[in-house]
């Protein structure tokens, strides 16, 4: 009797270890098939509270086991249940783009039709194959309404799947935390500007000779011609005026009631410097070489509506917005004739620049 008790009970032992290890053969390769999701991460587009249209992108190296669901659950903890965000809200999320996919293949894997405020999946019913720094996205997340808050993204992947969600076995899981902070506001002021000058400040006829015409230049010894570009003095202006600004123009003359050339007796009169000719007296005042600036009407000597610059102000050039080193030549023109007085003449220009803000 102990014999067979011996060896029923040899028996039972064998039969129960053959048990044990058919259930490590079943256990065994579902353990071993998640894992746990190395180098996993979730990158958003915007972490301020309450942002809309923010991408979450999440990347990790998965396993080599094929797989037919993507899902991402987000929680307010890593473990145990799972909480919802407040203010956040998935279920309007959309495909991200291609380019923020990584080894899945993008056409293969649809958006889920039954997408929650904190959780959003993908399905591919042929199933894919897993590897290093996979990577998918989801389009158009509005984030948590709290800031100064760390959330936790719940990273699971199924052998199973279909439009209404994941389904079957879990393959490789992990979690990957990501926080919600409100943006740093930077401030600045710039301050109103206006730069205007003049490249030179004495500018001359020279001596007449005769009864010609005569231009001013910068060495003030005069020319029969006109003076090229940037002569014989030259306007320059730089604003942050959004409404520009506008350059007025004005004589001395003869200090009290006509513009002009003064030697202290005698007036070579102002007139439009289109009419200034030998032979004829006159002095006129002109604008040239513009940049960046508009030439008045009244000083752009095409003989269409010039005019005579005067003792008082009279817009001679115009910036329509803001402007870096706006300019433009102020050139004096003038002619006698044979009965002009003897003398020393002069007269002293004066310009306003006027910005708009």
């Amino acid at each position: 009797m102990p014999e067979k008790i011996r060896r029923y009970g040899k028996s039972a032992f064998a039969l129960a270890l053959i048990l044990a290890l058919a259930l490590m053969f079943e256990i065994i390769p579902l353990v071993q098939a998640d894992n746990g999701l190395p180098y996993r991460e979730v990158k958003i587009s915007d972490s301020r509270p309450t942002q809309t249209g923010v991408t979450y992108d999440i990347e990790a190296n998965h396993s080599t086991t094929s797989v037919k669901c993507l899902e991402v659950e987000f929680c307010t903890a890593a473990s145990d249940t799972c909480n919802a965000p407040t203010g956040m809200d998935a279920s309007g999320a959309t495909k991200g783009t291609e380019g923020d996919w990584s080894g899945w293949t993008y056409a293969s894997w649809l958006i889920g039709t039954s997408l929650t405020a904190n959780k959003v999946y993908y399905y591919n019913s042929t199933g894919q194959q897993g590897g290093d720094n996979y990577s998918f996205s989801f389009n158009g997340i509005t984030n948590p309404s709290t800031a100064a808050t760390t959330y936790y993204a719940r990273i699971k992947s199924y052998d199973a799947g279909a439009a209404d969600g994941c389904s079957g076995n879990v393959v490789d899981s992990g979690v990957a935390a990501f926080a919600i902070v409100s943006g740093v506001g930077v401030s600045a002021t710039v301050e109103e500007s206006l730069s205007f000058e003049l490249t030179d400040y004495a500018i001359g006829f020279g001596t007449w000779t005769g009864t010609e015409k005569r231009w001013a230049t910068a060495n003030e010894q005069g020319a029969t011609e006109e003076p090229a570009a940037g002569q014989p003095t030259q306007v320059s202006l730089s604003t942050n005026a959004s409404d520009g600004a506008g350059i007025a123009i004005k004589d001395i003359g003869n200090g009290s009631d006509a513009a002009g050339l003064w030697s202290g007796t005698d007036l070579i009169g102002a007139v439009a410097s289109s009419s200034v000719a030998a032979d004829t007296e006159g002095y006129g005042i002109y604008g040239k070489a513009a940049s960046d600036l508009v030439i008045d009407e009244g000083f752009d000597n095409d003989t269409t509506g010039d005019v005579a610059i005067s003792r008082s102000m009279l817009a001679f050039a115009t910036a329509a917005g803001p402007v870096d080193s706006a300019n433009v030549d102020v050139v004096p023109v003038a002619g006698i004739d044979g009965s002009t007085p003897a003398g020393s003449y002069s007269d002293t220009l004066i310009l306003v620049a006027t910005p708009t803000y």
